[in-house]
């Protein structure tokens, strides 16, 4: 049942902030996986509650699990904490309040084993607390090369950009020295991805859903509070990370960034150190036009409601222009 935890071959690593209701419904998906050789580093991260009464039974009982503790808030920082600690040839991430089918970690390693790939892709569901399945993305069975993996991590069906549906090469990560940058609170999952995809030969996807992102209201997915323009700066960090290390300027990281946070950021103020330059590019006509033709009406709207909070900021921007 057990392993030992300097020959594990894969690290799995769970950030956990106030994850008492859900830490342990996690851990067992994770001690029950068909794959054995693996160990757990869950990073209690500023907890307020009994989290770590609930991750002590599993630690008590299962030598494959170890509990560290991260005295600064943020996912990025209990990720990066756990990165340091290990010493593995893969590391895949599972967020506290998601769990994984028992096959998750052998489809993962076997992406990779199987067939030299750099980073291995498994499918993904959003869920209910009850289990109610609300979409599934999946890629096909399929090996790709980092250009492509880098542009379907822009695409709505295609790998994403998250982490957890993932497992990475460890050498990779520390070669090139790839953290999660604890700076921003928005997408810098994405911003991990492609550090590390820049760096890679090949892809492997795997068809099967493993992974379950378990929607409620708490989940960090649905209350991240960033200004959009906050998020556009972050893609355009990604943006000239993947041109800088010679990768085509491809339309997929000019206006699929866009699409992404104009469709899903739609409610949130923006600030006084918002960018002008960034504003603009969410109202020009080619780009408008192209939203508006190109998906639903239930995205049209939100689109809508995301320009209209560009508006404000840009009539104050051009009246303060007049007035210097």
């Amino acid at each position: 049942m057990t392993a030992n935890l300097k020959n594990a071959e894969v690290s799995i690593i769970v950030p956990a902030h106030n994850a008492e209701l859900f830490i342990a419904k996690c851990l067992q998906s994770i001690q029950h996986q068909s794959f054995k050789n693996f160990q757990v580093l869950v990073v209690e991260n500023a907890s307020t509650d009994s989290t770590v009464e609930r991750v002590l039974p599993f630690v008590s009982a299962d030598k494959r699990f170890r509990l560290l503790h991260s005295p600064v808030l943020g996912v990025s920082n209990a990720r990066n904490l756990a990165l340091k600690e290990i010493q593995s040839k893969f590391v895949t991430f599972v967020d506290a309040d998601d769990c994984i089918s028992d096959s998750h970690i052998q489809t993962l390693i076997d992406s990779v084993r199987d067939s030299e790939s750099d980073m291995g892709v498994s499918g993904f569901s959003y869920e209910t607390e009850s289990g109610k399945v609300l979409k599934e993305i999946s890629v096909l069975d399929t090996k790709m090369s980092s250009d492509d993996a880098i542009r379907s991590s822009y695409d709505f069906t295609g790998i994403q950009g998250l982490v957890c549906n993932k497992i990475f090469k460890k050498s990779i990560i520390d070669e090139y020295d790839i953290r999660f940058d604890s700076s921003v609170s928005k997408f810098e999952d994405h911003k991990f991805v492609v550090a590390y995809l820049v760096h890679c030969q090949h892809v492997t996807c795997k068809s099967e859903i493993t992974y379950h992102y378990v929607k409620h209201p708490g989940s960090s997915l649905f209350t991240a509070k960033t200004s959009l323009i906050q998020d556009l700066d972050v893609y355009f960090e990604i943006r000239k990370m993947i041109v800088s290390h010679g990768f085509k300027d491809f339309r997929e990281y000019k206006e699929m960034p866009l699409q992404i946070i104009v469709l899903y950021h739609y409610w949130h103020p923006l600030d006084s150190r918002d960018k002008a330059e960034a504003a603009k590019k969410m109202i020009n006509r080619k780009f408008v036009s192209y939203n508006f033709l190109n998906n639903s009406i239930k995205n049209r709207l939100k689109f809508l409601l995301a320009l209209l909070t560009v508006v404000p900021y840009l009539i104050k921007r051009k009246s303060q222009n007049n007035d210097a």
